[in-house]
């Protein structure tokens, strides 16, 4: 019998990918945008309902730290739906969420597959941590 354990892994997984993937997007054609210049363009965006993103917060996400708050990734979204910002918060619900959204993007789909589940495999002392790919039903 296999049990999945649930932690937020598989959504720090996916939300740091899709965070590099967009600091790639947001930089030059020689290097990725920097932690305080990807704050920087996610702030602008958000700057009309006067709310902000912290380089701090941005390594926090890439670093697999914490997860960004659900209400300003939505806020994000609607403000920013006709760029890339909004793009990415859509991508972030979807890594956060994906019971309730689906990725935007070619990256928060990619993301959300190669995040995977952890799974116990009912090992002698409580089950053995074992790499699966557990294939996610996406609503058609």
């Amino acid at each position: 019998m296999i049990a999945i354990l649930k932690t937020t892994h598989r959504s720090k997984t996916a939300v740091a990918l899709i965070v590099q993937n967009y600091r790639i997007l947001a930089g030059t054609s020689y290097k990725p945008a920097t932690l305080r210049d990807f704050a920087h363009a996610l702030s602008e965006a958000l700057q009309p309902i006067g709310r902000s993103v912290s380089y701090q917060s941005i390594k926090n996400w890439q670093d697999r730290l914490y997860l960004p708050d659900t209400l300003l990734m939505m806020r994000l979204a609607k403000v920013a739906r006709f760029d890339w910002r909004g793009e990415f918060a859509a991508d972030i619900l979807a890594a956060m969420h994906p019971e309730e959204y689906e990725p935007l993007t070619e990256i928060g789909r990619r993301a959300l597959s190669s995040s995977d589940e952890i799974t116990l495999t009912g090992g002698q002392y409580g089950g053995q941590k074992a790499e699966s790919q557990v294939r996610r039903q996406r609503r058609s």
